[in-house]
């Protein structure tokens, strides 16, 4: 069977050593990064797991919140959430235009990454202790641009090798 690349983007944060949590939560402050995460996925549909929007500080109205989970009496909690139970529920592209954001944690981007069109990395420029790391996916992207750097961090895009 053929993996299908679907039209999707992946979006993530990681340490130097692969962590991109610690008890359900960033372990960095980086306001810069969390700025470029909002303009790129400002009015967009966003693909995360349960844990990951139960982490966030705050939901914006404007985007569309496809969260993945297990837990089939798991209620959503806004008008803008809307659970899904597999990735084949993922629309492969939206009628209104919006791009797809596969946005964590840890075991969507395991199930997903290999899915997603291109990846968009933040690489904080430090080691971390966590417990949720990035899987390895150098394997099956190519770098094609560093979109920004600063001495903190450094974001990039990465396109599927099969495409």
């Amino acid at each position: 069977m053929t993996l299908q690349i679907q039209n999707w983007n992946a979006i993530a944060a990681r340490a130097e050593n692969g962590v991109i949590g610690i008890n359900n939560r960033l372990p960095w402050s980086i306001p810069a990064d969390m700025k470029w995460f909002g303009e790129a996925t400002n009015g967009q549909i966003l693909v995360l797991g349960r844990k990951t929007l139960e982490s966030l500080r705050a939901r914006r109205p404007q985007n569309t919140y496809l969260v993945l989970t297990r837990d089939k009496d798991y209620s959503s909690p806004a008008s803008n959430v809307e659970l899904i139970h597999g990735l084949d529920q993922i629309p492969a592209d939206d009628p209104l235009g919006r791009s797809i954001w596969i946005c964590g944690g840890s075991s969507l981007y395991q199930e997903a990454l290999s899915r997603c069109a291109y990846l968009y990395l933040t690489t904080i420029k430090a080691h971390y202790e966590g417990d949720a790391y990035f899987p390895p996916f150098e394997d099956q992207f190519l770098l094609e641009e560093t979109l920004q750097e600063d001495e903190q961090m450094m974001i990039q895009r990465y396109r599927n090798k099969l495409l």
